[in-house]
C-alpha cells in the first residue's frame, strides 16, 4: 500500500451539490424534462463518503479505494422518486393532500435492478472499514432522505 490514502468519489452526491441528480431534481422543479440516460449508477451520498474517507483518515488506512453507493439505480426509479417527494411537498405547502396523496405509493427504491457486474469493486473499501472495528461499507443516508435534501436545496 502507498503511504496515501486515495479515494476514487464514484456518483457522490450532495444536496447542494452539481451532480447530475441535483440536475435532475431542478428540472423537476422547474417543471422541465430531464434528459434521458441510459447509465446505470449507484448513487451514495456525500455525508457516508465523508464518513468512511474520515474513519480510515483516523485509522491511518493509506490505498487507492473505489467508493460509490452498494445499489444500483437507473434513471426512472431516481426520476420516480423525486417526483412522488415534490408532489407530495407541493401538496404540503398548498394544503391539497388526498387520501390518495398520503396513501402508501410503492416507493421505486422498493424495486431492484441487477447490475453487480457495473458496480464498482467495493471489496477492498469494506475490507479496509472492516478493519477499522466498523460494520464495513454500509452507506446509512436513505436515498429518499438525500433527494428530500436536494429538493430543499432547489427551492431555498
Amino acid at each position: 500500500m502507498s503511504s496515501l490514502l486515495h479515494i476514487e468519489n464514484i456518483d457522490v452526491y450532495s444536496p447542494d451539490g452539481t451532480e447530475t441528480i441535483n440536475q435532475w431534481v431542478s428540472d423537476i422543479v422547474k417543471g422541465v424534462a430531464p434528459q434521458l440516460e441510459e447509465r446505470i449508477r449507484f448513487w451514495v451520498h456525500i455525508r457516508d463518503a465523508e464518513r468512511a474517507f474520515e474513519t480510515l483518515k483516523n485509522n491511518e488506512i493509506s490505498g487507492n479505494f473505489l467508493l460509490s453507493g452498494r445499489r444500483a439505480w437507473n434513471q426512472e426509479m431516481i426520476l420516480n422518486e423525486i417526483n412522488i417527494l415534490w408532489i407530495r411537498y407541493q401538496n404540503a405547502v398548498h394544503g391539497t393532500h388526498t387520501i390518495e396523496s398520503l396513501s402508501d405509493i410503492t416507493s421505486p427504491a422498493a424495486f431492484q435492478i441487477d447490475a453487480n457486474d457495473l458496480r464498482p469493486d467495493l471489496g477492498p473499501l469494506h475490507d479496509a472499514l472492516l478493519s477499522c472495528g466498523t460494520d464495513g461499507w454500509r452507506p446509512l443516508i436513505a436515498i429518499r432522505v438525500g433527494l428530500m435534501e436536494c429538493i430543499a436545496s432547489a427551492i431555498e
